[in-house]
């Protein structure tokens, strides 16, 4: 005699159907939480980029009417704003600032949905720092420009850790790993002006003149 196995089918097919289920529950869980590490990830590097942008402007303009220095607790925690030693220092202040170059380049890793913390590096390099020392001798004199210039800016590779405060992110700290080495001056050629090249110099009419 044959088995029968018609009893067998209903439980078979409900048992596609959840599998099936779970594969799909499974699939967009993976699309949610992929979806959320990268929009963690993207708004970490505009963060970090806004903060060292506006931590350079705040310690190098130092002007409120340029800067607003208020945003700065936006972007870092109560912590960083009174151990940082570049905002709480005063190498800038005697220095009238007009113009200055930086590059910011924020590497974040994957930061998944559930983190709170995370270490990113950040390489901060801010370069041709244009400026003049001002000395005031009397209040009711105007200040005085001096020939010294401003002091160069701790250029190198550095590490941030950011916490989420609430929905948004912000810098608690930030530690030098690397200095940067300096970049190189750019210097005229010596003795281009003169046209001389080795030793003979070349006449109106393209000959060179004989040696004496």
């Amino acid at each position: 005699m044959v088995a029968k196995e018609g009893g067998n089918k209903p439980a078979r097919g409900i048992l596609y159907v959840l599998s099936r289920l779970a594969i799909v529950v499974v699939v967009v869980a993976l699309v949610i939480v992929a979806f959320y590490a990268a929009m963690n990830t993207m708004n970490i590097r505009m963060v970090a980029k806004d903060a060292l942008s506006l931590r350079a402007e705040a310690v190098l303009m130092h002007d409120e009417e340029k800067v607003d220095s208020s945003q700065l607790g936006s972007f870092f925690t109560e912590h960083f704003l009174v151990t940082d030693s570049v905002l709480t220092g005063a190498a800038y202040e005697e220095f009238q600032i007009t113009n200055y170059y930086q590059r910011t380049d924020i590497n974040p890793p994957i930061v998944w949905p559930w983190q709170t913390e995370v270490t990113v590096s950040a390489d901060d390099v801010i370069t041709e720092i244009a400026g003049h020392k001002i000395s005031v001798t009397d209040e009711n004199e105007e200040a005085d420009q001096s020939g010294e210039k401003p002091p160069e800016w701790l250029n190198g590779k550095y590490e941030l850790s950011m916490v989420k405060a609430g929905d948004a992110w912000v810098i608690d700290d930030m530690k030098l790993v690397e200095a940067a080495a300096p970049e190189p001056s750019e210097t005229p050629p010596a003795e281009e002006a003169a046209g001389i090249t080795g030793g003979a110099a070349a006449q109106p009419d393209g000959t060179e003149s004989p040696e004496a």
